[in-house]
């Protein structure tokens, strides 16, 4: 009895390892995707449900590996080993230190006012997610789709005067990312921009050299929440990260798994636009009954009137970085009017 009973076990165990559509096998293609973010984040949840959509779509042939927090390098490293094709995949923004168009998908003043404008230009199809895929493509990445951040502001320690009134001196120096960009959107806002990298900004509100800082969305301020105690809600940028592929191994994939890949791709962007309000108004909120922080919301009224103020007087630089042909398609394609600083 006991042998009939190991027999018809095996039998069965042998059914299991060989019955269709059951497949033990290893996956054809293992890679791996990057994102800084800390684990538990919102970026590291999207990456871990876009890999699971490839690996179920594909039938396992390809499993992605997420590395959170920053483990394989920091977003400037990850951008550079995706472009040499030492990586794979990756979730993060362009940089600008490997190609000054590429500020054009990094830091681009008043390019929009809105999460909503943000999301028609920037979703797939958007007149913005077509030039700026076309640039990550000059080096050698395949742009899947935007993973939106946020709308930017900035963190201060005292609501200066004239802090929405564009051209007006508000007396306040203020810690800008080492861009030139930055420094001279906040220079055009009145302030005394000065640019510091963001690991040193904390310690420099500390010792009084700055009052505030900017350079991404609420979350930003709430990391500098025992410093300051206001924020303004400028919208002067629009914070984009992309899930991303080296574009060799890109074209490697056949039509089917590219437009599997696609697909899950939009589907992790969609779900992200959809929390971009809410992330940000949660942090405001933290920020405000938590905290007891002043938060300022600028009217669209006052958003026109800077944006204004900077493309007429910051976006002549902005051609200087990006170049006239590219800057033209940027007027050509958002339907934006040149500025009177900028007819030729």
């Amino acid at each position: 009895m006991k042998r009939k009973f190991l027999v018809v076990c095996a039998v069965l165990l042998c059914f299991v390892f060989l019955a269709p559509g059951v497949s033990v096998a290893a996956p054809e293609h293992t890679l791996r995707l990057a994102q800084v973010h800390p684990v538990g984040s919102d970026f590291d949840l999207r990456a871990r449900e876009f890999a699971e959509k490839i690996y179920e779509r594909t039938g396992g042939r390809f499993q992605i590996n997420v590395f959170s927090g920053g483990i394989l390098g920091d977003w400037t490293e990850s951008f550079e080993m995706l472009s040499r094709g030492s990586l794979e995949m990756n979730m993060g923004p362009a940089n600008s230190n490997f190609d000054p168009k590429l500020i054009l998908g990094h830091y681009f003043p008043y390019l929009v006012t809105s999460l909503e404008e943000a999301r028609e230009f920037f979703s797939y199809g958007g007149w913005a997610y077509n030039i700026i895929r076309d640039l990550w493509a000059e080096h050698n990445i395949k742009a899947l789709s935007v993973i939106p951040v946020g709308m930017a502001g900035a963190s201060m320690n005292r609501l200066p005067e004239n802090y929405a009134v564009p051209g007006e001196s508000t007396g306040m120096r203020i810690r800008v990312m080492p861009i030139r960009a930055c420094e001279l959107t906040f220079n055009a806002l009145g302030f005394i921009s000065t640019p510091i990298p963001f690991a040193e900004a904390y310690s420099a509100m500390q010792t009084g050299i700055v009052e505030g800082q900017m350079g991404g969305p609420p979350f930003q301020g709430y990391q500098f929440r025992d410093v300051n105690s206001v924020w303004v809600q400028y919208n002067d940028y629009f914070e984009s990260w992309w899930l991303s592929m080296h574009l060799g191994l890109w074209n490697t994939l056949s039509p089917e798994d590219q437009e599997i890949f696609m697909t899950a791709a939009a589907e992790v962007s969609e779900t992200q636009w959809e929390r971009s309000a809410y992330v940000d108004e949660h942090w405001r909120t933290v920020l405000r009954e938590e905290y007891g922080w002043q938060i300022v919301t600028l009217t669209q009224e006052q958003l026109d009137a800077i944006a204004e103020h900077v493309r007429y007087t910051v976006w002549p630089y902005m051609e200087e970085f990006i170049g006239t042909e590219l800057m033209d398609r940027v007027f050509e394609e958002s339907g934006i009017p040149r500025p009177a600083s900028m007819q030729r």
